[in-house]
């Protein structure tokens, strides 16, 4: 009988630990052929951050198996049971597999119609040997497992600073990400996209006048707005997810969410764990009591990027380049004349730039 294995996954991007455990998946069960499937929006994870043609291709340059559209041709989200019944209904006679993670193993009984998936084929989990699983269902433990030791999340987090993580990628994945520059930059609106690269390069002119590092101004430039386009509910997910959660004042002035929730995208789906680019990131709207150098730098930059043409603007320029206090204390007081309704933390970086001010004598 014709043994068929799939394997599915965000894959964004695929690495190398992907590639290994596929190879161990297919040595394990003998199979005859396996699929690996690229998901498309899946119902328990956030949306995949690239798109899915590069995700497919990133997968034909990364495994030495057959790399299957099932699940990227479908519109809305994808469900493992539905792509399990076209491969069945493709290899009626065949006796099926699926590889999932462990992550995967302590959600599956959330998943849609998972008794169906134990029926229609035999559910397979790698059983890593320095943490044993323990399960009630009816799962196949693949023993002998040694994991690559690094992760999409991670990686993705190095390629947005930068980084070189040739290690961990087929080489002409490696190759496609460069040439296609994939997650170097948020996926973003245009307009939005183009603000940020506006805030980046203000964000480093900034850095180097006052003494912060640029590479990090402008990375937290670049991804300030990541969270932008995101519904208010899909922010407050975000920001509970990483641990941060919007508190009711937040969520009283919801334009200031996506700042918070800037943050905890980075953390979540970059892995950034650097609080001098999280912060910034945090308090580039609200402004706080106590801002850093780089919370300054980025909350200025905001305001002076090339793209921005309200009123006062050329005049927030103009301290920008003298004095980077009198900037804040500036579009501080600019705030709070102009709204209608004051976020508390900006008024309390209000009132301690304003008992700051310089005495002139």
């Amino acid at each position: 009988m014709l043994r068929v294995g799939m394997f599915g996954g965000s894959f964004d991007p695929p690495h190398l630990g992907h590639v290994a455990a596929a190879r161990f998946f297919a040595d394990a069960l003998a199979l005859d052929k396996l699929l690996v499937v690229p998901a498309g929006q899946a119902p328990l994870k956030s949306v995949a951050s690239t798109p899915a043609q590069d995700r497919l291709e990133l997968c034909r340059r990364s495994f030495p198996f057959e790399v299957s559209e099932i699940e990227l041709a479908r519109n809305g989200e994808s469900y493992t049971i539905d792509t399990l019944r076209d491969i069945a209904g493709h290899y009626p006679e065949a006796e099926l597999f699926l590889l999932i993670g462990t992550d995967q193993l302590a959600q599956f009984t959330q998943w849609r119609q998972w008794q169906e998936i134990l029926r229609l084929c035999t559910v397979c989990a790698l059983q890593r040997d320095d943490t044993p699983l323990a399960t009630s269902l009816p799962v196949r433990l693949l023993s002998g497992f040694v994991p690559v030791d690094t992760s999409a999340t991670q990686l993705r987090g190095m390629l947005a600073q930068g980084k070189d993580a040739s290690a961990y990628l087929a080489p002409e994945a490696y190759d496609y990400i460069r040439t296609r520059g994939l997650y170097t930059r948020p996926v973003l609106p245009p307009k939005r996209l183009h603000h940020s690269q506006c805030v980046a390069e203000a964000a480093d002119t900034l850095a180097l006048k006052y003494g912060a590092k640029r590479e990090k101004a402008r990375f937290a430039g670049l991804w300030h707005d990541c969270a932008k386009h995101l519904t208010l509910a899909e922010q407050t997910a975000l920001c509970a997810k990483a641990g941060m959660p919007l508190r009711q004042i937040d969520l009283d002035i919801s334009p200031v969410c996506h700042a918070f929730a800037g943050a905890a995208y980075l953390a979540v789906h970059l892995g950034i764990t650097d609080e001098e680019i999280l912060s910034a990131v945090r308090w580039h709207t609200t402004g706080r009591a106590g801002m850093t150098l780089m919370e300054k730098i980025l909350r200025v930059a905001d305001l002076i990027s090339a793209d921005r043409n309200y009123p006062d603007v050329d005049v927030v320029r103009n301290l920008a380049a003298k004095d980077l206090d009198a900037a804040s204390r500036y579009i501080a007081g600019y705030f709070i004349k102009n709204l209608d309704v004051i976020h508390p933390d900006t008024l309390a970086w209000h009132n301690e730039m304003k008992e700051n001010t310089p005495c002139n004598h």
